[in-house]
């Protein structure tokens, strides 16, 4: 890389952006987060030489859409032990399943749950999409709430059996990976960090919140009730306890 640290357009609550930040993190890379109005920042990538998809990083020698393409080629410049994705075999095949489950469907239940209980808070979520937004955007984001809701619904098909899917589904994901933690692991597969064990800190973090997330999220205790629910029910969990473990590891206060 070179002429400077590179951009990361995102939508700051996005799992594909906290991904990104995590993989950014691991591999030392410094760069500048531009977050922008949900929408807005989608055709702003494809004035960046993206194609609407975010998160976009872009600049200092450097453009890859996605964590997934960032890590890739990342992971081509670092040395082996650095690498998150494995090059082939029965490791590379556990770690892609993982990462296909956990920035997957785990991704999508938990957005389809938190968004759910969340978007009728319009005061509440304006604040927070508010908060990492450029100055003029931040002021725009109240007028356009109600389109970003209703956007946010039809993409998520929002709705009360939707949601109750989901939840039973992130319960029974975090019960699945108990199990494989059971023993005391610090990692999912292999003796490394892997993109799959990133993935599941992405993925876990807008209902756990632990310290060193990197997107504004409400505090636990103006939480709508079910969120507050499910977030009390899982901080007990294995799962919960090693995703804030990696959180330290990774981004120590």
């Amino acid at each position: 890389m070179s002429a400077g640290p590179p951009v990361l357009l995102t939508f700051a609550p996005m799992v594909d952006s906290e991904l990104s930040r995590l993989v950014l993190g691991h591999h030392g890379v410094a760069y500048q987060e531009r977050d922008h109005l949900f929408g807005w920042v989608s055709l702003l990538t494809l004035f960046r030489g993206g194609y609407g998809r975010i998160p976009l990083l872009h600049g200092g020698g450097f453009r890859a859409t996605g964590p997934l393409k960032i890590a890739a080629r990342l992971d081509a410049a670092a040395p082996a032990d650095r690498r998150l994705i494995p090059a082939n075999g029965p490791l590379a095949a556990q770690v892609g399943a993982d990462t296909d489950r956990f920035n997957g469907q785990l991704a999508i239940d938990v957005a389809t749950f938190a968004y759910f209980h969340l978007l009728p808070e319009r005061e509440l979520m304006t604040q927070v999409f508010q908060a990492p937004l450029p100055p003029r955007e931040a002021r725009i984001m109240p007028h356009v709430y109600r389109p970003t809701r209703l956007l946010f619904r039809l993409l998520l098909r929002l709705g009360p059996e939707r949601a109750a899917a989901a939840r039973t589904r992130i319960v029974r994901t975090f019960s699945d990976v108990d199990q494989r933690l059971a023993t005391g692991r610090d990692v999912l597969a292999g003796e490394r960090l892997t993109l799959a064990d990133l993935s599941l800190m992405a993925s876990t973090a807008p209902i756990l919140l632990p310290e060193g997330y990197g997107a504004v999220m409400p505090p636990p205790e103006r939480l709508p009730a079910p969120l507050r629910t499910l977030r009390d029910e899982l901080l007990g969990t294995v799962t919960a306890a090693w995703v804030q473990h990696r959180y330290r590891a990774l981004r120590p206060p």
